[in-house]
């Protein structure tokens, strides 16, 4: 039976194209593009559900109850997405799964303590801890995924 990683693999090599084999190739600059691609998609997909599930809109919820049910559903696509696609996972999913929510609740605490720390203490304006989280998080989510979670990626 075959992996999901060499089903990834045939699929994208039937494609043809040098910019298609280059993307899904084993490079660094290859892997980050799949890795920028993927947290834009799961951000569109966070923003989305939070919008269309919150009292504002269709199904009525409050904004932090849909806000919590948009976040976990874009969780879930990134860490598939991630595993499949940027890293090409072929580890153990309870492993990778565990610690990935790990590196989640990492770079959540990481935006929470930024906010924390320079507008409640410091009283810089919001906009300085949420463009400092947006260079931070991703950064760092990179590296955790990379060297702590998706351990079984091919290198």
């Amino acid at each position: 039976m075959k992996s999901e990683k060499a089903f990834a693999a045939e699929g994208m090599a039937s494609v043809g194209h040098p910019f298609w084999s280059w993307a899904m190739g084993r490079s660094e600059p290859a892997r980050v593009l799949r890795f920028a691609a993927i947290g834009g998609l799961s951000t569109l997909i966070y923003a989305t559900g939070a919008l269309i599930l919150s009292d504002q809109h269709s199904f009525g919820m409050p904004a932090v109850i849909a806000s919590v049910v948009a976040y976990c559903t874009a969780a879930v696509f990134s860490y598939w997405g991630h595993r499949l696609v940027t890293f090409m996972s072929d580890g153990a999913i309870g492993f990778e799964a565990a610690r990935f929510a790990c590196a989640t609740a990492v770079g959540f605490l990481l935006s929470v303590g930024l906010a924390t720390v320079l507008t409640d203490i410091a009283g810089l304006p919001p906009s300085v801890p949420v463009i400092l989280a947006c260079i931070m998080v991703p950064i760092l989510n990179f590296i955790i995924l990379r060297r702590f979670v998706f351990v079984g990626a091919a290198r």
